[in-house]
């Protein structure tokens, strides 16, 4: 799902807010009930308007709504909420100007950015859901919390999260990196995805600047990993395989 980066973005005018992958279900599509919109300008970004060098940009509106799901026997509620934000357009006929645009600061519960296999320990699927929500109002806590999902997949996985110092003779922690190049030797493929992301969650960590499509980037990797790793995708497409091949496509 993070390939469709057309509906992970910061803004969206009205009429064309998107629908999201349901939360509940993952089958339906949670889409803006139009009814449900506010938007509402507090008093003392109204009062400005008198001013002499007023400029639209002033403006500050807050608003909520509800995303709903398509498939009736689901029903699920997204609760959505954030601001408005200029945005410059062109018009065929007058020309560049500026519309108004949502921008959501929360959703909840927040639609999955990428598909979780559902034999996913409960506690690495809680931290991914927990990135979900809250990539729409901070990266860097999103990403951390990707990071943190990768510690509790590792422990998934019998990976120690101790060592003996050759030197000492000590039994020492292992920091997240270490983690994974245990990890690695075995697998370098999602080794290498999981530094990835413990670079990517080390910038949340320490506040520096992230880029939306480095943490999209980082969803989708991550979900080819899991595939991979809890439901041995690449494995079973070689069964699925070999039993065309045995049966000359005749089941």
């Amino acid at each position: 799902m993070a390939t469709d980066r057309t509906i992970w973005v910061d803004t969206f005018e009205v009429a064309q807010f998107p629908s999201f992958p349901c939360p509940n279900c993952g089958r339906g599509r949670v889409a803006l009930d139009s009814a449900t919109l506010l938007i509402e300008e507090p008093k003392y970004s109204d009062s400005q308007r008198n001013e002499d060098y007023w400029e639209p940009d002033w403006v500050t509106e807050r608003f909520s709504g509800r995303l709903r799901c398509s498939e009736q026997t689901c029903g699920e509620i997204v609760v959505v909420s954030g601001d408005t934000h200029l945005v410059e357009t062109l018009d065929e006929e007058f020309g560049w100007g500026f519309t108004t645009g949502i921008r959501p600061r929360a959703m909840f519960p927040a639609p999955p950015i990428i598909s979780i296999p559902k034999d996913t320990p409960p506690v690495v699927k809680d931290r991914i859901d927990a990135a979900f929500g809250l990539f729409w109002f901070d990266f860097g806590a999103s990403a951390n919390s990707l990071r943190m999902s990768v510690e509790f997949l590792l422990d998934h996985l019998k990976v120690p999260r101790t060592t003996m110092a050759k030197k000492t003779g000590k039994i020492v922690d292992l920091n997240l990196n270490g983690r994974i190049q245990y990890f690695e030797k075995n697998n370098p493929v999602h080794g290498e995805t999981f530094n990835a992301l413990r670079v990517i969650g080390n910038l949340g960590s320490h506040g520096s600047s992230l880029a939306r499509d480095a943490l999209l980037d980082a969803f989708e990797i991550y979900e080819d990993a899991l595939s991979e790793i809890i439901d041995g995708r690449t494995a079973y497409l070689e069964v699925i395989r070999k039993k065309i091949i045995a049966n000359n496509g005749k089941y």
